[in-house]
């Protein structure tokens, strides 16, 4: 009877390590399953953030169209006032047109009057102008030698100080009297 037991212990411990090994095998497969399904829901709650993002950004450009939608029509109500009124102004304008056509005539020799000022004006612009450049040049050619000169001087400078501190160096350089 004492190999019986022994065997038959052995028979169950063969027969727990068997299921064991098969919900091992099963808990493994039901991690996987667990985990593809953890990331499907991961991806969807991403999916889903951005959405109600793009749904925010819609109502405001919505909103924002809305907004732009009667500012136009506002716009467009005013230009409509505007047209009639400007309607009524151009037949007063037109009817003061013809009148002052009638005055053209009138006026075109005081046109021809100051045409011929004006002819004798710009001619003396065109002096004052050749004048002006010309002052310019003289004005660009001062500033390019005082810059020249202001080069020269901070050469001059830097030789200065150049030579300051060699001769500053030479007195720290020098022996100490003898007392």
């Amino acid at each position: 009877m004492k190999h019986f037991l022994v065997n038959l212990l052995i028979v169950a411990s063969l027969g727990l390590c068997a299921l064991a090994a098969f919900q091992w095998h099963r808990e493994g497969q039901a991690y996987q399953q667990i985990q593809t399904l953890t990331d499907t829901v991961h991806s969807k709650d991403q999916r889903i953030i951005g959405l109600e993002g793009d749904v925010k950004r819609l109502e405001a450009e919505v909103t924002r169209l809305d907004r732009l939608k009667s500012e136009l029509t506002d716009t467009v109500k005013s230009n409509r006032q505007d047209l009639l009124k400007l309607a009524r102004e151009a037949e007063a304008a037109h009817g003061e047109t013809e009148r002052q056509l009638k005055q053209v005539d009138v006026y075109k020799e005081a046109l021809q009057r100051a045409n011929d000022g004006i002819t004798k004006q710009n001619e003396d612009i065109k002096r004052q102008n050749g004048e002006m450049q010309k002052l310019a040049e003289d004005r660009n050619d001062f500033v390019g030698k005082y810059n020249k000169v202001v080069t020269e001087f901070n050469d001059l400078a830097k030789q200065w100080n150049a030579l300051q501190e060699k001769l500053a160096q030479a007195g720290t350089n020098a022996p100490s009297p003898a007392k």
